[in-house]
């Protein structure tokens, strides 16, 4: 790595070099070892950027707790996701089926199994037939 890489690393990424990519900051590491100028632009990036922490303001401490509650309600009130998998795929795709739910769907089956396997009477039957058979007024039975 050459010091011109090194500068432009340390503007890009910051002087922390945990948070570098393991392949960077191999290298620098290594050049830093070398280099009493790399250290220095290392050391001067780091008093810059305490610098510049140190300005920052603080957040006020019951703000940040009524944002932190916020955060952990909205998250409690999330739903979960759904499972992945084959049964839950199957479940989503027969949902239109059953929309009302399973009990409706099987209850709705078996009034269709049963009216099926009922069968038709043969002959026609009158319905006022039994009224016929009934003595009226005046008359005996």
């Amino acid at each position: 790595m050459t010091p011109e890489r090194f500068a432009e690393l340390l503007d890009r990424r910051g002087p922390a070099l945990a948070r570098w990519p393991a392949a960077d900051r191999a290298a620098a590491e290594a050049l830093l070892a070398g280099s009493p100028a790399a250290r220095a632009a290392l050391a001067e990036a780091r008093a810059l950027d305490a610098a510049l922490r140190g300005a920052l303001p603080r957040p006020d401490p019951a703000a940040l707790a009524r944002l932190q509650d916020r955060i952990a309600r909205s998250i409690a009130r999330a739903p979960l996701p759904a499972p992945s998998g084959l049964l839950a795929r199957l479940r989503a795709a027969l949902h239109p089926a059953a929309p009302a739910g399973w009990g409706a769907l099987v209850a709705v089956a078996t009034c269709a199994l049963w009216l099926g396997l009922a069968g038709v009477p043969r002959a026609a039957v009158d319905p006022l037939g039994p009224l016929l058979t009934l003595p009226l007024a005046g008359e005996s039975l």
